[in-house]
């Protein structure tokens, strides 16, 4: 089911972009600060380009691309 990202508390929506940042570009050495990564994750959320994805089964939520979910 996807939850619409402005109806999670900031701090719920803080953790799944670090979380998202975290998964994506790891804690290896990079030139892009996380500052910056978190800004890029949340445009992408505003853009729809990703989604909370939130399942039932496993009771969690996480970030997703949209354009890899069958609509």
């Amino acid at each position: 089911m996807i939850i619409p990202h402005d109806q999670l508390s900031e701090d719920a929506l803080n953790n799944l972009i670090d979380e998202y940042c975290m998964r994506d570009w790891g804690l290896n050495e990079t030139e892009e600060p996380l500052e910056s990564r978190r800004r890029q994750v949340a445009q992408a959320l505003k853009s729809g380009k990703l989604v909370v994805l939130y399942s039932d089964y496993n009771q969690s939520a996480a970030l997703t691309q949209a354009d890899l979910l069958e609509r």
